[in-house]
């Protein structure tokens, strides 16, 4: 691995977790939500798989619904690869809606699930 992709990976801006889970992708103009997988997460962003090509630098809305909590976030595609996305979290639709990233991660942490690069 080159020492420039490295330490890129190395320098995301908060500590991504491993979450399976699957999400609601809003981007505008869509007449249906797109569904899309989790793979991983952290307060600044994700990384979703998803079948549907979403244009770099789109802002959509990401609804996540989970057993425990539901976050409704805006966000940007930031990268896309072959196997879907990374998107850069902007803010919550509401406070409590961030608030919810904020416990889903604070749970995350406390379970020690961070993904190791």
């Amino acid at each position: 691995m080159s020492s420039k992709v490295k330490s890129a990976k190395n320098d995301l801006q908060h500590p991504r977790y491993s979450l399976a889970a699957n999400v609601e992708l809003r981007p505008p103009g869509a007449s249906a939500a797109v569904l899309a997988t989790l793979c991983n997460i952290s307060l600044s962003g994700c990384y979703l798989q998803s079948p549907t090509a979403i244009p770099k630098n789109t802002r959509l809305r990401i609804v996540l619904n989970t057993a425990e909590l539901r976050a409704d976030l805006w966000g940007v595609v930031r990268r896309r690869d072959a196997d879907g996305m990374g998107i850069q979290f902007t803010n919550g639709v509401t406070v409590e809606d961030w608030k919810h990233l904020e416990h889903l991660i604070a749970a995350l942490r406390s379970t020690g699930a961070q993904t190791r690069f």
